[in-house]
């Protein structure tokens, strides 16, 4: 995995300015006009002067320069399907990808899963009965040692791979269909279905999948064009000349605090405690005289027992000296990072390098709906997260979100992980000393209408959101394509036959020649037929999940959760 060398915060915060604006409707038209531009930025200064930490303040200079930035964002839109890139490089979004009829098609297809009896949803494990599977990649996966392989009739094992163990899975994998992909860029299913859609029962479903995907295409190709660069993007940052910006101190080094100023810390710290200890401890006063008088009500003025005060707990740990420090350092002269004076062309860099057409993909599906009652009217939001193991060599996730009801804006989240910084001196404490070397690169409004497509190499996470109207259900339904990385073949539909218990047993009681057979005869048929039950597949998907759990534990440590030490050496 590449880790990033790692960015100044005030960056991302200019990132976070031009993707907002190019969140806007016609904002490539909008900010072409004086008048817009400059309330724009008459807005971006009013609200940073609030709310915003000095050294993330965006100067003139880095306002200036996005704007000049818009106009090579202009050329990267597509102004037939309205793919533009999203909040970071390698993410791509769009808002009118997906057309009405096609997105109508959709919903009509997807509407025999949501109608099934209460008895038969699938309410995803642990999610409060808040996560309805319509289908999910989790159940009837690959099972190494089980599923058979059509071609050797031999049980699939996993792939040879000379990544580490520790993220390979010896148990499952999910199940991808193949796409043949045309040089004219049209999409048709490869795979005689796709997991855990009935190719029969949910025929329309089958049919309008291809046809989604063959819209993500081409925003899967930018995903790929951007990954096959290498590098990232050159920085919008003025190092005067130096890979890595210079310490924000003027003597190169963080100020030290002499006799007078450590008095002053002591001071200031007795007078912190007196402002929050006092209230605290009149707080608890308040709760054990309350208690006392109710305890004298029953048990009388007389009592020969003695009252026990209500526990209370101990005064926290401010940190005082450590905040007095911090202020202190706040209010000294630093040399804060600005931006070029001018937009430089880096953006020249990216073109869209790589070709899916001519070319058979292969793709996991999911649908999901995230359903909210007055009863339950909260999503908490997700976990960072990665998609998959090795086993299933996704190298790019596309999501539609194709319906969105009574719920608050939600977003998705990015991040990377990044090399320690080369630029802090020991002791230099101000900065991010024991933090994991990870940064949050972006984040995207998920809302109806929206397509977004993204790298496996970002952890993504989604945030919570609630009911607009507490008195009514909401409800937010996606669409998911897991890319598998095409220059791999992993076993996919082609290569294993459903394995659904029911699916089989339907096909076999369909025919003349099994209604013909004795009872005592189906059933000896039956028992040499190695489907995996319901009740099978969710054991399946429980150990999965436990596995896919410890996994995203080992990612976050081995991957993301690097911490930046400065040690002694």
């Amino acid at each position: 995995m590449t880790h990033h060398v790692p960015r100044t915060l005030v960056e991302y915060r200019m990132c976070a300015l031009s993707a907002a604006i190019r969140d806007k409707p016609e904002w490539y038209n909008k900010f072409r006009n004086e008048a817009i531009r400059a309330n724009w930025k008459e807005e971006i200064q009013e609200q940073q002067e609030v709310v915003i930490h000095r050294s993330q303040q965006l100067t003139d200079n880095m306002i200036n320069y996005i704007f000049e930035e818009l106009e090579a964002y202009v050329s990267l839109r597509d102004p037939d399907t309205g793919i533009q890139p999203g909040p970071y490089e390698r993410i791509w979004q769009s808002d009118e990808l997906i057309s009405a009829s096609l997105r109508a098609g959709l919903i009509s297809a997807v509407a025999p899963l949501e109608s099934v009896p209460d008895s038969e949803q699938d309410w995803h494990p642990g999610s409060d009965g808040k996560v309805l599977d319509l289908v999910h990649p989790s159940l009837y996966p690959v099972i190494y040692g089980r599923t058979i392989s059509n071609t050797t009739r031999q049980p699939l094992k996993p792939r040879p791979s000379d990544i580490n163990k520790m993220f390979i899975s010896d148990h499952f994998q999910w199940l991808p269909s193949d796409f043949d992909v045309p040089k004219d860029g049209t999409v048709t299913l490869a795979s005689p279905y796709i997991n855990n859609i009935h190719p029969d029962l949910h025929r329309p479903l089958m049919d309008v999948i291809p046809r989604i995907l063959e819209k993500a295409v081409p925003m899967f190709e930018w995903v790929l064009s951007e990954l096959e660069r290498k590098r990232p993007l050159p920085t919008r940052m003025d190092y005067q000349g130096n890979s890595i910006p210079r310490c924000i101190w003027p003597k190169e080094r963080e100020p030290r605090p002499d006799d007078n100023t450590m008095h002053w810390f002591y001071a200031k710290h007795d007078s912190l405690t007196s402002v929050e200890l006092n209230p605290f401890n009149a707080y608890y006063d308040k709760i054990a005289d309350a208690a006392y008088e109710r305890w004298i009500a029953i048990k009388g003025e007389d009592t020969d027992e003695i009252f026990q005060e209500p526990e209370r707990p101990s005064f926290p740990e401010r940190n005082y000296i450590s905040r007095c420090r911090e202020y202190w350092l706040d209010s000294l002269p630093h040399i804060w990072p600005d931006s070029k004076p001018t937009y430089d062309g880096e953006l020249a860099d990216v073109n869209k390098t790589v070709s899916l057409r001519g070319r058979q993909l292969q793709v996991i599906v999911k649908l999901a709906n995230i359903v909210l009652t007055p009863e339950k009217p909260v999503y908490e939001g997700g976990t960072w997260h990665v998609e998959g193991m090795d086993n299933e060599a996704i190298v790019s996730t596309f999501i539609y979100y194709y319906a969105c009801e009574n719920i608050t804006e939600s977003t998705l989240s990015f991040r990377t992980a990044t090399h320690e910084p080369e630029y802090h001196a020991q002791y230099d404490y101000y900065c991010m000393n024991d933090e994991p070397c990870v940064q949050v690169v972006g984040r995207a409004v998920t809302k109806q209408h929206r397509c977004l497509a993204f790298p496996n190499l970002y952890q993504h996470l989604v945030s919570p959101f609630r009911l607009k109207d507490g008195t009514k259900s909401g409800h937010r339904k996606i669409l998911v394509l897991f890319l598998v990385d095409p220059n791999v073949r992993v076993p996919s539909a082609s290569d294993v036959g459903p394995q659904q218990a029911a699916w089989i047993r339907s096909a076999l009681e369909s025919t003349q020649l099994w209604q013909r057979l004795p009872t005592e005869l189906q059933d000896i048929i039956w028992e040499q037929v190695d489907a995996v039950s319901d009740e099978e597949a969710k054991k399946y998907r429980e150990e999965l999940m436990k596995e896919r759990t410890a996994f995203v534990h080992t990612v976050d440590g081995q991957r993301f959760g690097h911490p930046f030490s400065l040690c002694e050496h």
